[in-house]
């Protein structure tokens, strides 16, 4: 390979492609650098390369020529545009962009060869890998790591080319949405440690039932272990406990909060918001978690055993958790000037990720104030979401006294319908407008209370904080 395995250059985007690329520029140099790679025609420069993809509502083909007007210095595509220029723009015609693209990011990935570490699970995961992003970069300076939740065919490529000639370490969040998906990342990510966070009711539209949940998320576990690397495995999870046990290779150690520690196992114990950790024949050491709740100390948990294998000492572990910072509306301990504290975790919701935040909301309320529950729509629940919303409310009955429960969303209004049957004396008012909830919460809410905001991503719940917190 005549190319500079440290630089990206035409001559490696060309090689990348293994001969699915046509180049159609008389003057293509494989010598040419790129400063790097955009999918983003709004955001590309000079000596970019621009990738362009189809999306739902958009075909990148459309900003081609936008793109090389402004500098870029090569472009994948399926078609280019007529009207522009073609003079020093290196140009792959490929059958598929995004194919090519991640082709090329899977090569970049081989060549550079940083330790890369996989979060995926059905909740969890982006608290997880920022948690242990945090950690690493007290132990690894050259540290890059999945931005936001950009988990996905496109997510995983993007951030997989932002890994440098200096990178020493990656951590790449992995989600998936349909059966075939996980084995398809692996490929392209190919991780040195896995962790799955917890299986729990995601994306039922496509992968139906818990059972193919974890098949697809537990294959990450049993890939990178069958290549030789470490799987993480969380042991207080029935549909990954397992794993322990089946993976037949040596590299997997597990975690558990609660559980007995040893030469294969993390454990750690929750003391109010002091972690505890001992295993792998350590000293134990304790760590204050930054985010409430059992399932983020659980996180926590697994993100320290990652840590743990890669060498990272109790002190790096405590210095890098020291400038962790949770990405948005995800379990946010807010407090109002006014008094009165807000649990924000609005990015995303499903049956478990809803009651995790009930327990916390329990935890954490005043006894004298209400308990204020503002839900929305939990979405991608195939036909199970009619069952998975009723489902919900023996646990918000379980909550006790002094709770007003606001909904938001026509799937929602199947849980309001059977809280009103078994729980009369809860206070439960449904909502066809986001607006209209907000105002009723902020004229409600008193200096002693506590309220929980969270819906799924579409639901726009943190609406209802920006509101809330004018008060």
């Amino acid at each position: 390979m005549t190319i500079d395995h440290f630089k990206l250059t035409s001559g490696f985007v060309r090689d990348a492609l293994r001969g699915k690329s046509k180049t159609i520029t008389q003057s293509f140099d494989p010598a040419r650098l790129i400063h790097k790679v955009s999918t983003d025609s709004r955001s590309v420069g000079h000596g970019d390369l621009f990738v362009a993809l189809k999306g739902d509502a958009f075909d990148g083909h459309d900003f081609i020529t936008q793109a090389v007007n402004k500098g870029v210095v090569g472009v994948i595509c399926e078609k280019y545009p007529s009207d522009a220029k073609q003079e020093g723009i290196d140009i792959f015609l490929v059958e598929n962009s995004l194919e090519s693209f991640r082709l090329l990011a899977r090569h970049w990935r081989e060549v550079v060869d940083p330790t890369v570490v996989a979060v995926a699970g059905s909740v969890g995961k982006t608290t997880t890998k920022d948690m242990l992003a945090a950690i690493l970069s007290a132990k690894f300076k050259n540290l890059i790591w999945t931005k936001g939740s950009q988990n996905g065919f496109v997510g995983l490529p993007m951030t997989l080319m932002d890994i440098k000639a200096d990178t020493e370490a990656a951590v790449i969040e992995v989600g998936i949405d349909a059966p075939g998906a996980m084995i398809q990342h692996i490929d392209v990510v190919r991780p040195e440690i896995s962790l799955v966070t917890a299986i729990s009711e995601e994306h039922l539209e496509w992968l139906k039932d818990l059972e193919t949940i974890a098949s697809e998320e537990n294959l990450i576990l049993e890939e990178t272990a069958k290549a030789g690397g470490t799987s993480i495995i969380n042991l207080d999870d029935p549909w990954i406990k397992p794993l322990m046990h089946s993976i037949k290779a040596h590299g997997k150690v597990g975690f558990t909060l609660g559980g007995v520690a040893g030469p294969h196992t993390v454990a750690g114990k929750l003391q109010g918001n002091t972690l505890k950790v001992e295993g792998l024949g350590r000293e134990s050491f304790s760590i204050k978690c930054p985010l409430p709740g059992e399932h983020n100390a659980r996180n926590l948990l697994g993100a320290i055993t990652a840590a743990l294998v890669l060498g990272v000492t109790p002190d790096e572990i405590d210095e890098g958790l020291a400038g962790f910072v949770s990405s948005g509306g995800r379990s946010q301990m807010e407090s109002l000037a006014s008094g009165g504290k807000v649990l924000c975790d609005f990015y995303n919701a499903n049956p478990a990720s809803m009651r995790a935040a009930f327990d916390v909301a329990k935890n954490f309320r005043a006894n004298k104030g209400a308990l204020w529950l503002c839900l929305g729509d939990m979405k991608e629940l195939g036909a199970a979401e009619e069952a998975l919303h009723r489902g919900l409310a023996q646990d918000i009955k379980d909550l006790g006294a002094n709770v007003r429960v606001l909904l938001f969303g026509e799937r929602m209004k199947w849980l309001g319908s059977e809280l009103r049957r078994i729980a009369p004396a809860i206070f439960v008012k449904d909502f066809d407008k986001i607006e209209s909830l907000a105002a009723d919460l902020r004229a409600g809410f008193k200096a002693d209370d506590f309220a929980l905001i969270k819906g799924s991503r579409s639901m726009k719940m943190e609406k209802v904080w920006e509101v809330l917190k004018a008060k």
